[in-house]
């Protein structure tokens, strides 16, 4: 009884159930676009790690956050090497503060992330790397990442440039994408990223300072000991972590000590904030309307309790209408800005399940409010 009668409050004129759920489709929208950018936000802060060859990892033990220069020793590498358990260690170099690309199509100059590596070593799992990582091993040749920003300049194998006012040629291209600190990528060997980020005035050559050691294990079951081992015998200088530790460490920059993390914390809670509000007027009105209808129910005898009831389905409903829409639109929005901004924007199953509970918890919540103005209503007065 009490769901046919929601059923036909809200279905009774085509045109207001539009419009109302409308109203659903953007507050829906704005919280998927908020936790969409959020997601988007620590998911490619952490994308070039999940494409790393290891099971442990070593940074330098002050380092804060990925794109800071705090390199270690590469004698550390070397040390990892000869413990006991450890199959691979490769150094990775990384340069984002000195590295100033040329767009090859318009000249202009942009920052740009570089990674250097042995074209020798198997430091990425990326099989489009691994396809052309010995052509690296010509001098000052880049892969460059084709998910780069559009002013980085994406152009062809065989295209000349300039990389930090040195001649350098695009040998092939790879798959990676920006994010809201780098606006592209670029892989290059290890003796090109020397010659390209050398100090004149440093006593010791570039390579021999590590920003990442990727390291292979020959039993994943006892990593966590290997940890430990590995912890005690490199010494505090570096930091040992397995995959999940160093993911968490960089997402945990973006969450707490990144400014952009709360921002859009927080514009996720002012989405639902302005959902509730919007779906209140819109319940309240359609109430308002209605209020005859319900008068004549608690009249014949109806009380409240079958009225909030009722109401609250009708919310349940109004939720359901307005969120399937806002579904598909928000894919929509998700592959769009996928595409024109290079970030991953991914519509995952948990986070469509989580905001289907989000809407329904919002639409109830307006339900409850506005069926005050029901609960209060008296027939004689109406009538």
């Amino acid at each position: 009884m009490r769901v046919l009668l929601a059923w036909r409050n809200l279905t009774a004129s085509k045109k207001r159930l539009a419009i109302s759920t409308s109203g659903i489709v953007f507050a829906v929208v704005l919280m998927f676009m908020q936790i969409g950018f959020r997601n988007a936000l620590l998911d490619s802060s952490v994308e070039m790690m999940s494409y790393l060859n290891g099971n442990l990892f070593l940074i330098s033990s002050t380092k804060y956050r990925l794109l800071t220069n705090d390199p270690f020793p590469l004698r550390r590498v070397h040390q990892a090497r000869g413990i006991p358990g450890v199959t691979e260690a490769w150094p990775l170099y990384i340069e984002t503060e000195a590295a100033v690309w040329k767009n090859p199509l318009e000249r202009s100059s942009h920052a740009i992330r570089v990674l250097g590596f042995d074209p020798n070593d198997e430091v990425f799992t990326l099989p489009v790397v691994r396809d052309q990582q010995r052509v690296l091993l010509r001098p000052d040749t880049v892969l460059l990442d084709d998910r780069s920003r559009d002013f980085v300049g994406i152009a062809p194998p065989g295209t000349k440039t300039e990389l930090t006012g040195r001649s350098i040629e695009i040998v092939g291209h790879f798959t990676l994408g920006a994010d809201f600190a780098v606006d592209g990528n670029l892989m290059t060997s290890d003796r090109t990223f020397e010659r390209l980020f050398r100090n004149a005035h440093a006593m010791t050559s570039r390579l021999a300072l590590v920003e990442i050691g990727v390291l292979r294990v020959s039993d994943a079951e006892r990593i966590v000991p290997l940890q430990t081992e590995l912890q005690k015998a490199l010494g505090h200088d570096v930091a040992v972590l397995t995959r999940p530790e160093f993911m968490a460490f960089e997402r945990r920059y973006w969450e707490k000590a990144s400014p952009v993390g709360f921002v859009f914390g927080l514009g996720t809670v002012v989405g639902f904030v302005v959902g509730v509000m919007i779906c209140y007027q819109i319940l309240f009105t359609d109430l308002s309307d209605q209020l005859p209808q319900f008068a004549t129910l608690k009249a014949i005898g109806y009380d409240n309790g079958f009225l909030r009831r009722m109401v609250l389905v009708q919310s349940m409903l109004l939720s359901i209408f307005g969120y399937v829409p806002a579904l598909g639109l928000s894919f929509l929005l998700y592959k769009l800005i996928s595409v024109l901004a290079g970030l991953q924007m991914r519509l995952s199953g948990s986070l469509i399940v989580v905001m289907f509970c989000l809407t329904v918890v919002m639409c109830v919540l307006s339900g409850s409010l506005a069926v005050r103005k029901v609960l209060s209503t008296d027939p004689a007065e109406v009538f």
